[in-house]
């Protein structure tokens, strides 16, 4: 039978979104995040972290930084007795990637590659899975794969609108742990 999966948003999601993170010392967990990959393992789910990293396409950092700072994430996650399954990097950006380009662009969200990626990797059933974030690219390929989405509040700009958050019936949250607390009531 397919995983039921937990697809999360990285940065503004389980870390303070501080702009092209990408070392350990730049790192800042949200509030209850730990807690709430904890809760997702204990309950069944598959963690999947799906992130834009377009800091790589703009020449800022490359994927091995990214590479490294997810293995401290995880050494991280596991003092916690908590793992992420999967991890899926969006290096493209339409602004900053090379005609032809270096990246897969149909990997950057709102688009659904990541997502559909880790469904073959994974054995995964959108029906069954949820998506975390804090901007409307992180929610779209979610809406648009069938999954039930939570919106996590930021601060971050890109914030989806209240009309665009109502017509999806997606709730929001302050953090992590209040969407597990939710799942869990």
């Amino acid at each position: 039978m397919p995983h039921k999966t937990f697809f999360l948003d990285r940065d503004g999601t389980l870390n303070v979104d501080y702009n092209f993170v990408h070392k350990p010392e730049e790192w800042t967990w949200r509030k209850g995040a730990i807690e709430a990959i904890r809760w997702m393992n204990q309950n069944d789910y598959k963690v999947i972290v799906v992130t834009n990293q377009s800091g790589i396409a703009r020449g800022r950092y490359d994927v091995e930084d990214v590479r490294q700072l997810h293995r401290w994430v995880n050494e991280q996650l596991d003092r916690h007795n908590a793992h992420i399954d999967g991890w899926y990097m969006a290096p493209y950006h339409p602004e900053h990637d090379t005609d032809p380009p270096t990246f897969n662009p149909s990997h950057r969200k709102p688009d659904t590659g990541m997502f559909e990626d880790a469904q073959q990797e994974f054995d995964l059933d959108f029906s069954r899975s949820c998506m975390a974030g804090d901007k409307r690219s992180d929610l779209e390929p979610a809406v648009k794969l069938g999954m039930q989405c939570f919106h996590i509040r930021s601060g971050h700009e890109e914030e989806p609108s209240s009309a665009f958050l109502d017509e999806h019936k997606i709730s929001s949250f302050n953090h992590l742990g209040e969407v597990v607390k939710y799942l869990s009531e």
